[in-house]
């Protein structure tokens, strides 16, 4: 049973896991780090949709495009990062 509701036409994935470096790194350096690991999701795992969100179901698998997950939002649910983007983000499905 979960503990949350995800409103409208929102769906958060689930972000493969980037390995931290040994060798601490700026702030910028992180980031500029973080944007190249992303150029490299083609496919990411949909781990909840909103309550009006049709055609994408939990598991599936999307491509959205590299610049809505730029500028998308992070949550922290169960203890892990999630990205929270709109529906009309996501151009393909893998069923």
């Amino acid at each position: 049973m979960t503990n949350y509701i995800v409103r409208g036409q929102r769906v958060l994935l689930t972000p493969p896991e980037i390995k931290k470096s040994a060798i601490e790194v700026n702030a910028a350096l992180e980031k500029e780090l973080w944007e190249e690991q992303m150029k490299k999701w083609g496919q990411l795992e949909v781990f909840a949709i909103g309550d009006e969100v049709e055609g994408i179901e939990v598991g599936n698998r999307v491509s959205v495009n590299l610049m809505f997950l730029k500028n998308a939002e992070h949550i922290e649910i169960e203890g892990q990062d999630k990205i929270i983007v709109r529906a009309a983000d996501i151009s393909v499905v893998w069923k």
